[in-house]
């Protein structure tokens, strides 16, 4: 999808303490044998703070950034992945009322770690036929202590990790501007990520883990290979990049910087390195290492993390990649300017 309309004018991100990984795989908690093949640092923890307050503390930042009045703000839309509090109860609401205050309707996307992207989407639609000087919040945050999931060993290739993060996007004017983004089905995955666990009843409600390792094996001896699988994906990313790319005018060769998931360095280097053809330094696989698979905001912590240590300048052009099992997505950002909290 082209993009005309959207703009960054405020960034804001909740980013708790690093628990070292070398650390948890000497007391047992992290395989040992995971911590040499992935060569992931460590992973951000939060303890128990809950993701709606992480998402409030990095919605409060954009808009102070951005010196932003929040009763600018028309839509507010909140991404998750995992449970955000008590069931049947709604983030987005909560953080509508704890940060904005209006009457500005909040809505909940869930497309797993590809949510911010999904997000985009829909902001895009709705600034286009708004006023001048309107703004959508984007949010999204998790908290991925549960009792029901390991963060260190539950999801091959990753550490899981907890954060918020938060998008303040404007029609008119900003530090960046989005030129493109879109996603892209691949169908024949679905099951990936669902294994042969029952719809209903919900899994959370047994008390069951959730082991996506299990649910992998059972996708390999029922469904397809890995492989195959695998092939699947890196055919529908490279058109998705392709496409997302042409629509922004731009090139490869024009992005700056890559940014991916926090996941392993095998996973990074088989889905975008050896494809694109580009170096592991160009993508932000280094920082994302030590901070764990935050879910939808690996992206913008990143995006964070370069424009505070001063790697990007007015003019650069940004790839984002991320990809849930079914679910592929990216964009394309300019830099228009750096604003002067990146350097404050």
């Amino acid at each position: 999808m082209k993009i005309t309309n959207v703009h960054l004018s405020g960034l804001g991100v909740f980013q708790p303490p690093v628990v070292d990984a070398g650390q948890a795989a000497r007391r047992g908690d992290y395989s040992p044998a995971a911590y040499l093949e992935n060569r992931l640092t460590g992973t951000c923890v939060a303890g128990d703070v809950s993701p709606p307050e992480m998402a409030v503390h990095a919605a409060r930042q954009a808009l102070t950034r951005a010196a932003a009045d929040p009763t600018g703000i028309g839509l507010v839309l909140h991404a998750s992945i995992h449970h955000q509090g008590p069931e049947m109860w709604l983030p987005g609401p909560y953080i509508q009322r704890e940060v904005v205050g209006t009457a500005a309707p909040a809505f909940e996307v869930r497309l797993g770690c590809n949510g911010v992207f999904a997000a985009l989407e829909i902001a895009a639609g709705h600034l286009a036929g708004a006023a001048a000087g309107a703004t959508v919040l984007v949010t999204t945050a998790e908290n991925l202590g549960s009792p029901l999931i390991d963060r260190w060993n539950s999801a091959p290739g990753f550490i899981l990790g907890d954060a918020g993060s938060a998008l303040l996007l404007d029609r008119d004017h900003g530090f960046a501007r989005v030129r493109a983004v879109g996603s892209v089905a691949v169908p024949e995955v679905e099951p990936l990520y669902r294994g042969g666990e029952p719809l209903y009843p919900p899994a959370a409600g047994q008390g069951r883990r959730i082991d996506m390792r299990e649910r992998a094996e059972y996708f390999r001896d029922n469904v397809m290979s890995l492989t195959d699988a695998a092939e699947l994906r890196n055919r529908a990313r490279l058109d998705l990049i392709d496409r997302t790319l042409d629509e922004a005018d731009r090139k490869l060769a024009d992005m700056t910087r890559v940014i991916c998931g926090n996941a392993a360095a095998y996973m990074v280097q088989h889905d975008l390195v050896e494809p694109l053809g580009i170096t592991m330094e160009r993508t932000t696989w280094q920082f994302g290492r030590g901070v764990g698979h935050t879910g939808a905001s690996d992206q913008l912590l990143s995006l964070n993390h370069l424009l505070v240590t001063g790697q990007l300048t007015a003019g650069d052009h940004l790839l984002l990649y991320g990809g849930a099992p079914a679910t592929l997505s990216c964009a394309v950002l300019e830099i228009l300017d750096v604003p002067e909290w990146a350097g404050a």
